[in-house]
C-alpha cells in the first residue's frame, strides 16, 4: 500500500441521488426523526409505517476515506471547516450499530471541548428511539443494543486506566497529554468488537494460557481509536503521524512526508485534510480566514500543514529527507561534533555532492556517557572511509567547548588532541545559524539520509521556538534548548560552507567566506550575505553579536 495517497475533493463516482422521502423497505412516506436532544434530527428519518430508520448523511470523498479506513488507530487531522467532527460522529454511529454491548469513550483535555462539539452533535442527530437510558450525572448514554457511550475529560491519564473499550475518540487531540494517548491505546481490548476464529465444524478455536485456561482465538477485531485535531508538531505528529502505515491527503495539502519503513505501524493511519476539501463551505469562508494571518497560520489551519506548524524552526526540512545510499568517495567531507555527558554526544557526517550542488548528511553517531578516549575512537571508526585530503575543514565542535577561559587548564577540544582529533570551533551566533540553515533548506541544497540519520530527522520534526505569551504570535525568537544536538552540528556545517556548495571547487572557504577574498572586493549582494552571517566578537561581555549594515 502506498504511504501517501491523494484524494480528490469531489466524488470520483457518479453522484448519489437518493429519495429519502420514501422508505426503501416498504415505500411508505418517511418523516424526520426526533433526536435525543428533543429537536428534529439533523440527518435521520423514519418510516411512518414499518419502523425503518434511514441515515441520510452522505459523506464527501475525504470523509468516506476515513469511514473506509480499516486501521485500528486513525488520525483525522485538518484545517478549519474540513468536517472532522461530522466524520467522527458518523464513525461513532457506525461502531455503535456494529458492536452490541461495546463501550465507546469520547473525550478531550477539558469537558467543554467535547460538550460544545461532538457531544452536542450526537445528541442533536441520534434518534431518541435508539436510547435506552442516560445519566447526566455520570455522563453516559446506554443504547438499546447494550452499547454505552461515555464522555470524560482526558486531563488525567490515570483516570483512563479502569476502562475496557471497543472505541475511543479524542477531540482536539493535540491538547491531550501523550500519556493519555498511550493509555487509550492500551484500553482498546473489548471482546465485544471481535469475533472468534471457527474451525471447519463451526466450533470456536481456543489457545491455552500458561495457567492452562482456554482463551478464544480472535478472527476479526474492529476496535477503533480516532484522534481528531488541527495539525500540530506535538505528540500527534511524533507518536501518531510519524508512525503511520498510510498517510492520506485530501484537498490542497502542501506537505510531503518521509517516514522510515522501520517506523511504520500497520495499526496506524492518518488523514490530512485541507479546508478546501469541504465543498459545502460558504463562498468567502476561506478568504475571510486568511485575512491578516501569517503564512504559518494559513499553512497550518487552511492547508492542514504539519511542517509549517506554529513555532517550528525548520518547517521545510522533511521535504529533503531521502533514502540512504553510499556516499561517493570523491565527495569532500565535513563533520561536526556536539558534546554531551548525560545528554547525547553527536558526530554528524556530511559530504559535498558538487555535481548536484548539495550538502548530503549521510551518517550520525549518537551516544552518551562516553569518555574522551571512547568518543575519539567512535570518530576514527566513523571516519575511516574518508580518503586523506578529502576534508572540507577540520571537524567542527561546539564553540563553547573550544575557547580557553583559563590558560592554565585544557579545554575539551584540547583533550581530544591527545587522541589524534583536532577540532575547529563552530560559529556561536544562533540567529545566524538558523538563518543560514533555513536558507540552505529553502533553496533545496540539503539532502538527509533518513535511515542512517534517524535522530537528526526526529529533532528537525519537533524543534520549536519557545512560547512567549506577550509576543503577537505567541513565540519568542529563541528556540527551546533541548533535543537539538544533531541540529547544532548541521547548523555549524552550513555556517562553515559557502552559500553555494559547488563553490568549494573554486577555492578555500572558512566560515562560509572565500579566504582569498578581501572584504572590500565583495559585490553588494555578497556583502549583504556576509554581513548578515558574520560573527563579530563583543570583547566587553564575551558574547557574539550579528552586525547589520546597510
Amino acid at each position: 500500500m502506498p504511504l501517501s495517497r491523494e484524494t480528490p475533493t469531489s466524488l470520483e463516482t457518479k453522484k448519489l441521488r437518493r429519495d429519502f422521502t420514501h422508505c426503501p423497505r416498504c415505500g411508505s412516506v418517511t418523516e424526520i426523526s426526533k433526536s435525543h436532544s428533543g429537536a428534529p434530527s439533523e440527518f435521520w428519518r423514519e418510516c411512518t409505517r414499518c419502523n425503518t430508520y434511514i441515515n441520510t448523511y452522505v459523506p464527501q470523498a475525504h470523509q468516506a476515506a476515513v469511514h473506509r479506513d480499516p486501521h485500528r488507530i486513525v488520525g483525522n487531522f485538518g484545517g478549519y471547516g474540513s468536517g472532522k467532527t461530522y466524520t467522527s460522529r458518523e464513525e461513532v454511529f457506525k461502531h455503535i450499530f456494529l458492536t452490541p454491548k461495546g463501550n465507546t469513550l469520547i473525550g478531550a483535555n477539558v469537558a467543554s471541548q467535547y460538550e460544545a462539539t461532538i457531544k452536542r452533535d450526537i445528541e442533536a442527530d441520534i434518534p431518541e428511539e435508539f436510547i435506552a437510558d442516560w445519566s447526566a450525572q455520570k455522563q453516559h448514554v446506554n443504547f438499546v443494543n447494550g452499547h454505552r457511550v461515555m464522555y470524560r475529560p482526558f486531563d488525567d491519564a490515570g483516570k483512563i486506566r479502569s476502562y475496557t473499550l471497543s472505541m475511543w475518540v479524542a477531540v482536539e487531540a493535540s491538547e491531550i497529554k501523550p500519556e493519555a494517548y498511550i493509555q487509550l491505546k492500551a484500553r482498546l481490548r473489548s471482546l465485544a468488537a471481535t469475533t472468534p476464529l471457527l474451525d471447519e465444524n463451526g466450533d470456536i478455536v481456543y489457545h491455552k494460557t500458561t495457567e492452562g485456561e482456554l482463551v478464544p482465538v480472535i478472527d476479526h477485531d474492529w476496535c477503533k481509536g480516532i484522534s481528531e485535531s488541527n495539525p500540530d508538531p506535538g505528540w500527534i505528529k511524533t507518536d501518531l503521524l510519524d508512525y503511520s502505515d498510510e498517510i492520506h491527503k485530501h484537498g490542497k495539502v502542501l506537505d510531503k512526508f518521509a517516514i522510515l519503513e522501520t517506523e511504520r505501524d500497520k495499526d496506524i493511519s492518518s488523514h490530512i485534510t485541507a479546508s478546501d476539501a469541504n465543498q459545502y463551505l460558504p463562498p468567502n469562508f476561506l478568504d475571510s480566514l486568511k485575512k491578516n494571518r501569517p503564512a504559518w497560520w494559513i499553512n497550518k489551519f487552511i492547508h492542514g500543514s504539519f511542517l509549517y506548524a506554529e513555532g517550528l524552526i525548520y518547517p521545510s526540512a522533511m521535504k529533503y529527507v531521502v533514502k540512504a545510499q553510499e556516499p561517493e568517495k570523491r565527495w569532500r567531507r565535513i563533520v561536526a561534533f556536539d558534546y554531551g555527558l548525560a545528554d547525547n554526544s553527536v558526530f554528524l557526517f556530511g559530504a559535498i555532492d558538487e555535481k548536484e550542488n548539495l550538502l548530503v548528511i549521510y551518517k550520525e553517531i549518537v551516544t552518551n556517557n562516553k569518555s574522551v578516549e571512547e568518543l575519539a575512537k567512535l570518530f576514527h571508526e566513523g571516519a575511516k572511509d574518508i580518503p586523506p585530503g578529502n576534508w572540507v575543514c577540520q571537524p567542527l565542535i561546539d564553540p563553547k567547548s573550544a575557547p580557553k577561559r583559563d590558560y592554565d587548564k585544557k579545554t575539551l577540544a584540547d583533550h581530544f588532541i591527545d587522541y589524534g582529533l583536532v577540532f575547529k570551533p563552530g560559529h556561536i551566533n544562533l540567529d545566524a545559524r538558523i538563518y543560514r540553515l533555513n536558507t540552505y533548506l529553502e533553496s533545496g541544497k540539503i539532502r538527509i539520509y533518513g535511515e542512517t540519520c534517524p535522530v537528526l530527522v526526529k529533532e528537525l520534526k519537533s524543534y520549536k521556538f519557545a512560547s512567549q505569551s506577550d509576543i503577537n504570535d505567541g513565540f519568542s525568537d529563541k528556540p527551546v534548548d533541548k533535543n537539538n544536538h544533531c541540529i547544532n552540528c548541521l547548523e555549524w556545517m552550513t555556517m562553515e560552507l559557502p552559500a553555494d556548495p559547488r563553490n568549494l571547487i573554486h577555492g578555500a572557504y572558512s566560515g562560509g567566506r572565500k579566504i582569498s577574498e578581501t572584504y572590500e572586493e565583495l559585490d553588494i549582494e555578497e556583502e549583504y550575505r556576509v554581513l548578515t552571517l558574520f560573527d563579530e566578537p563583543d570583547r566587553d561581555n564575551d558574547r557574539v553579536v550579528v552586525d547589520y549594515e546597510f
